[in-house]
């Protein structure tokens, strides 16, 4: 049986962009021997923050999806993670979440499929990519600080 990529977050952050994500995906982690994951709520999850996250811990204590659904939302945790200044793709979670909340994850999967995917030849990109890897085209990725 295939194991299934998941690409939502419990923080709101669309793992489908994380470039471990990408490498799996493609098969490219394979080949070089590096780290895999399929998404924080898959069975394959990266080493380090991903696999230790105090945010995907707590929501599934609690049986929660997502963060937003929890009555102490925003807490201190997610805050502090939202407003990482070494990971400036998180200042988008409150927004994603916004969107789940209120069209449905597959709604916002497809939105988060179109935000990180190149404009032009509609390859994926992640959180990282400036421009597409594949044709050069500008993208509205994060400069690594």
């Amino acid at each position: 049986m295939k194991k299934a990529f998941v690409s939502d977050g419990y923080c709101g952050l669309y793992c489908g962009a994380c470039p471990v994500f990408l490498a799996t995906k493609s098969g490219e982690a394979e080949k070089t021997g590096t780290d895999k994951c399929m998404g924080c709520k898959s069975e394959t999850v990266s080493a380090g923050w991903c696999r230790e996250c105090s945010l995907k811990k707590c929501a599934r204590k609690k049986g929660f999806d997502f963060c937003y659904e929890c009555a102490d939302y925003p807490c201190q945790d997610l805050e502090g993670f939202k407003n990482a200044p070494e990971w400036p793709y998180h200042t988008e979670v409150y927004d994603y979440m916004g969107i789940i909340k209120k069209e449905g994850k597959e709604g916002w999967l497809k939105k988060m499929s179109v935000r990180w995917s190149c404009p032009s030849c509609g390859k994926e990109a992640s959180w990282w990519d400036l421009e597409c890897l594949y044709c050069g085209t500008k993208l509205n990725g994060y400069k690594k600080p």
